[in-house]
């Protein structure tokens, strides 16, 4: 599979077709990467040829949400935190490309709505905190030293000193981050954390 600079419509088409061939690729192998290399430029044709009328991926996810009747709140398993759900909804955060496989997968959204440039934000091709799923050894692990699903969530969510002030969410980026996550809670765990 060759990847080249979508120059035309054609190019586009064949872009996409691309995207979903590779659309279960494992980020950070050499498929993940051709698939977040043609993100970027799908991107970048769309916010240079899109009409106008062109759907926004928020406008589309809200829609949605109101023909499912789904409130803020249930979208934090595909998006990350009630804070990203926000900034999402408000057009503040792009998607992820996790957050449009989430979405996607979890609910049923179209990929095609997702992936389409809204004006001014485009995808997001920055690392994203990857969501945690319940055989995840984070999760386990953090259920386990906070007896509590939601004491977990929480202080997911909450600055951490010993990250420099960062959200431990914000840290399920890289596997030595991760690592570095799951250390501090067998700290927490035994008492070795102030």
């Amino acid at each position: 599979m060759e990847i080249k600079l979508i120059r035309n419509e054609d190019d586009y088409k064949d872009a996409l077709r691309q995207i979903k061939s590779l659309w279960d690729a494992v980020p950070g192998t050499p498929d993940g990467d051709k698939l977040e290399i043609l993100f970027m430029l799908v991107n970048r044709y769309e916010e240079e040829h899109s009409p106008i009328n062109e759907p926004d991926p928020v406008e589309y996810i809200k829609v949605r949400m109101e023909e499912l009747g789904l409130r803020h709140g249930d979208l934090v398993p595909y998006i990350g935190s009630k804070e990203s759900v926000t900034e999402v909804l408000n057009g503040k955060r792009p998607l992820s490309l996790e957050m449009i496989r989430n979405l996607h997968y979890g609910l049923g959204f179209s990929l095609e709505a997702l992936i389409t440039a809204p004006s001014g934000l485009g995808l997001n091709t920055e690392p994203q905190p990857q969501l945690l799923k319940p055989d995840d050894p984070i999760a386990i692990k953090g259920i386990e030293v906070f007896e509590d699903e939601d004491d977990f969530q929480k202080w997911l969510n909450t600055k951490n000193k010993s990250l420099g002030n960062v959200k431990p969410v914000d840290w399920l980026d890289t596997p030595e981050r991760r690592k570095q996550i799951l250390n501090l809670l067998v700290c927490i765990e035994h008492g070795m954390y102030f």
